[in-house]
Formats: C-alpha cells, structure tokens, sequence
C-alpha cells in the first residue's frame, strides 16, 4: 500500500498526515511543546465554527500521546 506523504513548507520535515494530530488550541501547542514534542508541520486554516483565521499544528500522534494524556489530566482537575 503506497502512502501519501507531504513535505512541509514550514518545518520541512517529510510526514504522513495520517500519523498525524491537528492542534489548534495555542496554550495545548506550548504545553506540548516544552514537553519535548517536536512540530511536524504549521498552516494557516480557517476556524470551521467562526471562519476565522487560525494556525493549526500537526504532531505526530504515537509520540504525543503520553503527552495528550498528561493535558486531559490537568484539564479536568482545573474543571474541578
């Protein structure tokens, strides 16, 4: 099976998109990244809900897991 992959104009790493997790949330991208988590990729889009113009990051999902777990921990006991 032959994968599409993309070299990216920002960062020039060569990725899959499908390996791939979409962050737009700036305060999540920080986090992320002082944790060590490298960006594959940054782009402009438009925000689906307001049209507005964001920044989306893309991460490699199987290295930023441990690290999404450690954000959804700290985001539900600030909700507390």
């Amino acid at each position: 099976m032959e994968r599409d992959y993309v070299i990216s104009d920002s960062t020039h790493f060569v990725y899959y998109p499908r390996d791939c997790v979409r962050l737009v949330n700036p305060k999540q991208v920080a986090f992320y990244m002082k944790r060590g988590i490298q960006l594959m990729d940054i782009y402009p889009s438009s925000d689906l809900k307001t049209g507005e113009d964001i920044l989306v990051f893309l991460v490699d999902k199987r290295k930023s897991y441990k690290v999404y777990q450690e954000w959804m921990e700290m985001k539900n006991n600030d909700e507390k």
